[in-house]
């Protein structure tokens, strides 16, 4: 992976340790719709460090910000808030990709003083797709049925 960051500029700190690549690409991707840099590295740490490592890269990020993934585990911490209590602290199943673009999409959101997303509007809206992509296949089904 290369970093979208050149090093005096302000990004956004991703620790990464052995992350579930699928899940890492769509939090970048999150990251990149909202046009906000970021720069990857890769440590070793071990999963009950994962919340120290993500808030002490915030501190060193110029934004403020930065993410931590261990494996499945995520991370997402902001230098305001105290050590024990990141923004999010989640385990995500290999196939949760839109929570994991979600979170980088409230990584950039955060540093853009923006309301953030949940990941049930996600849900909602990713179940709105399936409904309306099945409905528009039998339509077309019906439709050449009929002809």
């Amino acid at each position: 992976m290369i970093d979208n960051a050149n090093i005096d500029k302000p990004h956004v700190n991703i620790c990464l340790d052995n992350p579930v690549e699928s899940l890492l690409k769509e939090i970048l991707a999150g990251l990149e719709e909202e046009g906000i840099p970021y720069q990857l590295k890769n440590i070793n740490f071990t999963h009950d460090k994962i919340i120290k490592i993500a808030y002490e890269a915030s501190e060193e990020s110029r934004m403020g910000i930065a993410i931590a993934m261990k494996n499945d585990k995520v991370v997402l911490h902001y230098s305001k808030l105290k050590e024990n209590h990141p923004l999010i602290n989640i385990r995500l199943d290999y196939y949760e990709k839109d929570k994991a673009r979600v979170i980088g999409c409230n990584a950039a959101r955060l540093y853009k003083i923006m309301p953030l997303k949940s990941f049930e509007d996600t849900s909602e809206n990713e179940l709105r797709q399936q409904v309306k992509s099945a409905v528009i296949s039998v339509l077309k089904n019906f439709n050449l049925n009929i002809s």
